[in-house]
């Protein structure tokens, strides 16, 4: 027989998850340069085994599609682990405090001070609605600026010296959508900003050179996790983030499939925006990179007060009475810009958080369809953290996609009773509704928003978007689960999805809202080989054990670009 006929790498003994219409599990996958050649039974793969196949016994372990990130910042963390103060593993004020100083001692010439990953949960009275002051800032120095972003991104907390090089004072208008806190007693400077406002202080530039070291260690965390295509989110550093990949690719060391979404803000010319990211697009046509989405943002986030609610927040929030948060776009010139993005051809990815955000969103995506012809538009709206169920059957209607964020879908120790209970009362209990989601036929894609979630590993998110409680408890400092009702940190367990809905939310379901379902998301043949290989079989085990799954082997394109070892 012709070796031409026979498979480069033959998986058997495996139990195979392909992800396909029908859920199929098979026991083996043949791959034949970077597509997949068979995936059926141990007996009928023999026939692809040839003298120069390479055969991996898998000795019952899962194969499951190359998962997708649907939405995730990159480099994520690469950045600020290389070059800033890391704030994320600290859960204390005079934590943050001590990292800062410690890094200002270590760092004596340093024209300034970045740092990213404080956290709400961690703050009281004050401060955990406006942020942390400014003063504590001050003590570690008043020499240099310091600039530290929250956890969720949402939020700066600088010093004095940040605000003074930066001409911001009491009397500087606030951006619109922005937040500039202020000390009620004396209208003095708080020391945060939030939304719009933190544009007022530049965050730090980074050369190509070290974009490229970052993005080759991003590079290979996510293929440490089984991830095998992402859509970036870059907002302002897109174009840099973009040349990053486009190096990585002419060296043959991109091994991710890239799409991509350019910011689209309303204080700027829609037209100009929208023709500078039609520019782009022509640049970025590759198999791997691609811009195939706008980026619009209409609320900020619940911690820090900017969501957009249907229902005010509570007092708690120090908003006064009657404060529902702002949408941050016009309604007719949102409609006007989607209608635009659309008929260009782009995709549209919408920040919601809140239920009235949400409602207006949806709103304007009718009003979009409506002057449309029909049309394959995939359009996204990510985070959803609250939904009026009035709306949700309205994303199947509309084709709206839901990205979500499982890895936030349960109630985080002091986070949810510190920060979202507080600002929201009871209507934090129906927070994130993914099991309604998909019970309703809607599209659902998974995703990070890696740096806002620390650790992007999907195998986490999976669990808990099939648990809705916690992963990992020993990450969060306290005692883990040893059963799924545990009531400590279930967040309403009726929002539950099956495992085989969240592996899908991953692969297939992302592939679709990247216009990639033809070429990968399940291992059927002639698709892309893109494939992950599992130590536990996530069908089979208790799901509260799902976090403890290791990443054993990760293919992309048909080559092994990660293997754990033991």
């Amino acid at each position: 027989m012709e070796e031409a006929f026979f498979a480069d790498i033959v998986l058997t003994n495996g139990v195979v998850y392909t992800a396909d219409e029908q859920d199929t599990v098979c026991e083996a996958v043949a791959i034949k340069g970077n597509r997949i050649l068979f995936a059926g039974s141990n007996a009928a793969v023999q026939q692809y085994i040839g003298r120069k196949t390479i055969e991996y016994d898998l000795l019952g372990k899962m194969v499951i599609p190359g998962m997708i990130d649907t939405h995730i910042h990159p480099p994520g963390l690469s950045l600020l682990e290389l070059y800033e103060v890391q704030l994320a593993n600290i859960n204390t004020l005079e934590g943050y405090i001590e990292a800062v100083k410690d890094f200002f001692n270590r760092h004596p010439n340093a024209k300034a001070i970045y740092g990213r990953g404080w956290s709400w949960d961690v703050l009281t009275g004050n401060e955990s609605t406006k942020g942390p002051r400014k003063e504590y800032l001050d003590a570690v120095t008043k020499e240099i600026p310091v600039i530290l972003r929250a956890s969720d991104g949402h939020t700066l907390w600088v010093n004095s010296k940040a605000l003074e090089a930066n001409a911001v004072t009491a009397a500087t208008a606030v951006p619109v959508g922005g937040i500039i806190e202020k000390d009620d007693r004396n209208g003095e400077l708080w020391g945060t900003l939030k939304e719009g406002a933190m544009w007022l202080v530049p965050l730090p530039a980074y050369s190509l050179e070290q974009y490229v070291e970052a993005m080759a260690g991003f590079q290979k965390k996510m293929h440490s996790y089984g991830v095998t295509g992402i859509l970036c989110m870059a907002s302002l550093l897109f174009k840099i983030l973009f040349s990053a990949f486009k190096d990585m690719e002419k060296r043959g060391r991109l091994q991710l499939r890239v799409r991509g979404a350019m910011a689209v803000n309303q204080s700027d010319d829609i037209d100009e925006q929208l023709a500078t990211i039609q520019d782009i697009r022509k640049q970025y046509n590759t198999p791997y990179l691609q811009v195939i989405s706008t980026k619009f943002f209409t609320d900020g986030v619940i911690e820090g007060g900017t969501s957009h609610l249907l229902e005010p927040y509570t007092l708690k929030a120090g908003r006064g009475l009657n404060y529902y948060g702002d949408f941050l776009w016009d309604m007719e010139k949102l409609k006007q810009a989607f209608h635009k993005a659309n008929t260009g051809g782009l995709q549209i990815h919408v920040h919601s958080t809140g239920d009235g955000s949400t409602k207006k969103v949806l709103d304007a995506l009718e009003a979009t369809y409506n002057q449309l012809p029909p049309g394959d538009y995939r359009n996204i709206i990510t985070h959803l953290q609250l939904v009026d169920k009035k709306d949700i059957p309205r994303f199947k209607a509309l084709n709206v996609i839901a990205s979500v964020q499982p890895y936030w879908q349960f109630k985080g120790p002091k986070w949810w009773h510190n920060v979202d209970y507080q600002l929201l009362g009871d209507r934090a209990n129906a927070e994130f509704p993914l099991g309604t989601f998909f019970s309703k036929g809607i599209m659902v894609a998974s995703s990070s928003d890696y740096p806002a979630t620390l650790v992007p590993n999907p195998l986490l998110a999976i669990e808990i978007g099939v648990t809705r409680n916690i992963d990992n408890g020993s990450f969060y400092g306290v005692e883990d689960i040893t059963h799924m009702d545990d009531d400590r940190y279930l967040l309403n367990k009726q929002e539950r999805a099956t495992v085989q809905q969240m592996i899908k939310s991953f692969t297939i379901n992302g592939a679709y809202a990247m216009f990639m379902e033809q070429e990968t998301g399940s291992i059927e043949v002639g698709k892309l080989a893109d494939i992950v290989v599992l130590d536990q079989n996530l069908l089979a085990i208790n799901p509260i054990h799902i976090d403890k799954t290791n990443v054993m082997m990760t293919f992309f394109d048909g080559k092994l670009v990660y293997e754990k070892v033991e």
